[in-house]
């Protein structure tokens, strides 16, 4: 099983090794591995899947604020990290050009959260219980358009996973955050599900990733390669 800071220092190590230098078209300098997947099967380290059926938002919130995920090293944490997966439920846009909670809840003028939950509602086994955060219509001529770009839920067999495309993700310092909110989306999901779910109950079975680029900038190198070193 494999948990976020498992993949995380993965991750970075993997883009540390086998990365090759480019340029983004922001003429960004970095290493960059292309078409990369993980299934992170035990988000929060409980060790048994069958722990993720009592576990809440809430007790996640409380285990990020004290400290539990914590790496040595890692930009993001405790307080930061309960504040970026708080903001989760924060569908204002607070100023940005966008936020993932905005895309999802409010900017399409539809609560996409809410018509997951209602696809899975109707048909557990949907395929349909997608949300996407790129508008093309706003975002054709922005040079800041959103990394994320697509979330799915699926249930099978009383299992809810959340799967997540970024059309490009910093590895080193949003990956680790980037995957605890999309987590607690799915946690959320779970719970919300089982509130008017009649029947057995759905378990929450980690997150499937996709990035099409996973890079990690030349300025965070140095602090990259500082990070594996100090959690060998």
């Amino acid at each position: 099983m494999l948990t976020i800071n498992e993949c995380y220092l993965e991750f970075v190590n993997k883009i540390l090794k086998q990365g090759k230098e480019t340029y983004k078209d922001s003429n960004h300098h970095l290493i960059e591995s292309l078409g990369n997947f993980y299934i992170i099967d035990d988000p929060f380290n409980l060790k048994f899947r069958a722990k993720y059926q009592h576990y809440t938002t809430e007790m996640l919130l409380s285990d990020i604020k004290n400290g539990k995920f914590d790496i040595e090293g890692c930009p993001m944490k405790s307080d930061a990290l309960y504040e970026y997966v708080k903001s989760a439920e924060n569908p204002d846009d607070q100023g940005f050009v966008y936020t993932y909670p905005n895309r999802i809840y409010a900017h399409f003028n539809i609560d996409q959260f809410n018509t997951m939950k209602q696809r899975i509602l109707t048909a557990t086994g949907s395929n349909r219980a997608v949300a996407v955060t790129i508008d093309p219509e706003v975002d054709a001529d922005r040079e800041d358009i959103p990394c994320l770009q697509f979330l799915q839920c699926i249930v099978r067999e009383n299992e809810l996973t959340i799967h997540c495309i970024f059309r490009s993700n910093d590895i080193f310092g949003a990956f680790y955050s980037n995957m605890f909110f999309i987590a607690y989306l799915g946690l959320k999901m779970k719970e919300e599900v089982n509130k008017e779910l009649i029947g057995e109950k759905l378990n929450f079975s980690g997150v499937h990733y996709h990035s099409t680029s996973g890079h990690i900038y030349n300025t965070d190198l140095k602090a990259a390669r500082n990070l594996i070193k100090v959690n060998k």
